[in-house]
């Protein structure tokens, strides 16, 4: 986010500064800024541009995309480099929800998400050429996140891998520890973790329930911080005297004698201001806004000479509102007391019924999902796994009382060629507890049938292959030898196409849907047989950085396991047995008059059988069928 063309009218303004300790001579005229506050979702995205320019230029989309595990990796590295550097890192925040005003600024961002993908599909190419090593493809050190690269043309339409701002926080929270990170820059001099405490980051690392731009800016006040990011919003929150703002994209690492060194342009906002004769930049940002094509002079000029006119007021001071700080809303107080357990879109969910937010919602509560990556052409892959985010959100609005629930949720998805709303029926107690037992006894049918750990990886593949294929659309089953390429090499034909990446996008819908329901479901507060027994198979999930791999990286994982042949034979035989139950169960019932007795045949299924994906044929979840 931020105001286009601001940061490049201010830096002129802008000086040089050294992070962390200036090793040059004693009369260097050159500044230190050894303490900053960390914007982290600009700090992954910018991680994620820096190895994407590095990417192998004979990679082809999805290979050349980084992966959540390579930007974790290169979010980590910056992070120890700035530490082995002497810089004190304050805190790294993260967005726990977005003020209403930036609803629209997220909407458009899907869009452009998705017009990429669109792009990319409409290209003449019809398959993906497979190139480069299954491993090592690419190489992250302290000077692939640091130093500048131009990001080659052919990359400029590759999307965001969707889940790294998740997969980097919870990392940074549970698995960068001193062991860990050891063991991945044990082959890259100069990084010492010897003295690194077992998380370094983990308590600095904070979801915040709001926007993190406000929390950076308290933090740099009271401490006079220099602010890493690259959203130019920063330079018009309220800094103090001494605050600042440095701009990711202004880093740069070099190598001199005495060992490396990090520059960047630092930029203080109430240093600028009164240079140019101002109390603060709001007035100059709002003209670069309104006018940007006009010249940095006369912009200034017209930022002295303020309208009077009730219009310009009135637009001014909506704009200006924004990056006020709320005196009532305390903002150190509610950081400590918010919850850390969730990722930031499950949290913006939260907030809506806490007392976290500075503003009073009013409407319906709202999910905004990533765009994956999928084929645009085809349904949105969303759509896999609908019925776990359903139970998600449920059991978060049961968790408070009745006049404080809500009868939908609306989710921002794809659908066909744009983003819309899909509004979603929140259940009750009854259906809740009914779909858990269901889901409880498939969770265990694919365990118990496929005869793998449910901590692996692997489990959950198969897993989510079986929801795909037996579960609520009924796609036709790809045969054995299909399935068994797609896991092993990572597509079905003889080279990569979008149905592969379909394919993986669905697993993802499937897999994250259930991460959903893990993070909510405790708030219901059930304690039956079924319900503790979901939550604990749930607890099993791995963490984002693996679930979230990409096809290279899931071919690989079945490279490592046993018998993949024999775990295809077992699951299409799960497949056939359970399609013969449903159809059994179905045979000779009218599916309107299911459809609308879906409650009460439920009621009849016997609790020894276990119960399998349904139909959803008129929004209302049927629970079909036993083995």
């Amino acid at each position: 986010m931020g105001i286009p063309f601001l940061t490049r009218h201010l830096y002129p303004f802008a000086e040089s500064v050294v992070l962390g300790e200036n090793q040059e001579t004693p009369h260097s005229q050159v500044k230190s800024a050894r303490a900053v506050v960390i914007d982290g979702p600009s700090l992954v995205y910018h991680v994620s541009m820096r190895l994407l320019s590095r990417s192998d230029h004979s990679l082809q989309y999805p290979d050349s995309q980084p992966t959540c595990d390579q930007i974790s990796c290169g979010v980590m590295i910056y992070l120890l480099q700035l530490t082995i550097l002497g810089v004190k890192i304050h805190n790294i925040c993260f967005d726990g929800a977005l003020p209403a005003q930036k609803r629209h600024t997220r909407f458009v961002r899907l869009e452009k998400s998705r017009r990429k993908l669109e792009l990319l599909r409409s290209k003449p190419l019809c398959g993906f050429q497979r190139s480069g090593s299954p491993l090592n493809i690419r190489t992250i050190n302290p000077e692939i996140v640091f130093q500048k690269r131009t990001l080659p043309a052919k990359y400029y339409n590759i999307p965001e891998s969707p889940f790294i701002v998740p997969a980097v926080f919870e990392d940074l929270k549970y698995r960068w520890c001193r062991k860990n990170i050891a063991s991945v820059v044990k082959d890259v001099p100069g990084l010492n973790v010897a003295s690194l405490d077992d998380l370094p980051w983990a308590d600095i690392s904070v979801m915040v329930p709001g926007e993190a731009d406000m929390y950076c800016a308290h933090l740099a006040r009271l401490t006079g911080s220099a602010i890493l990011t690259n959203d130019s919003d920063l330079l018009l929150h309220d800094l103090g005297t001494f605050g600042s703002v440095v701009l990711l994209d202004s880093v740069d690492l070099f190598s001199l004698p005495q060992g490396p060194q990090i520059r960047a342009l630092r930029l203080c906002p109430a240093l600028v201001a009164h240079r140019l004769g101002m109390p603060n930049l709001l007035p100059l940002a709002y003209e670069i806004k309104n006018h940007p094509d006009t010249g940095i002079n006369q912009l200034i000029q017209r930022s002295k000479c303020i309208d009077e006119s009730p219009e310009y007021m009135s637009g001014y001071h909506l704009f200006a509102e924004e990056y006020k700080s709320n005196p009532s809303f305390d903002q150190e107080v509610a950081c400590q007391s918010y919850p850390q357990c969730f990722d930031p879109r499950v949290s913006e969910l939260f907030s809506l019924y806490g007392v976290w937010s500075a503003q009073t919602f009013q409407g319906h509560p709202y999910m905004y999902l990533v765009v994956l990556n999928e084929d645009p052409t085809r349904q949105c892959a969303w759509v896999q796994g609908k019925i776990y985010r359903n139970m998600g959100y449920s059991a978060l609005n049961i968790s408070y009382p009745i006049n404080e629930r809500y009868t939908f949720i609306d989710e921002y998805v794809r659908r066909g060629g744009r983003i819309t709303t899909d509004r979603i029926s929140m259940g009750d107690k009854g259906w809740l507890l009914m779909e858990i037992q269901s889901l409880c006894c498939t969770l265990n049918t694919v365990h118990h049938h496929l005869g793998i750990a449910m901590a692996s990886p692997v489990y959950w593949r198969m897993f989510a292959l079986f929801i795909i294929y037996d579960g609520q659309t009924r796609l036709a089953v790809p045969s054995r030898e299909h399935l068994l390429r797609f896991l092993t090499l990572g597509y079905m034909g003889k080279k990569l196409e979008w149905t592969d990446i379909h394919l993986l996008a669905q697993m993802q819908s499937v897999l994250y849907s259930l991460r959903i329901l893990k993070q909510l479901l405790g708030f219901a507060g059930y304690t039956d047989e079924h319900t503790l027994q979901t939550r604990a198979i749930l607890d099993t999930l791995p963490p984002l950085y693996i679930l979230m791999r990409s096809i290279r990286e899931m071919s690989e994982e079945f490279h490592t396991e046993c018998s993949v042949s024999e775990l295809v034979n077992r699951l299409l035989q799960l497949m056939e047995q359970t399609s013969y139950n449903a159809d059994i169960s179905t045979c000779g019932t009218d599916s309107h008059q299911y459809a609308n007795d879906s409650a009460m045949s439920t009621a009849k299924i016997n609790d020894f059988r276990p119960s399998l994906p349904r139909k959803n044929p008129s929004n209302i979840y049927e629970l079909l069928s036993q083995q």
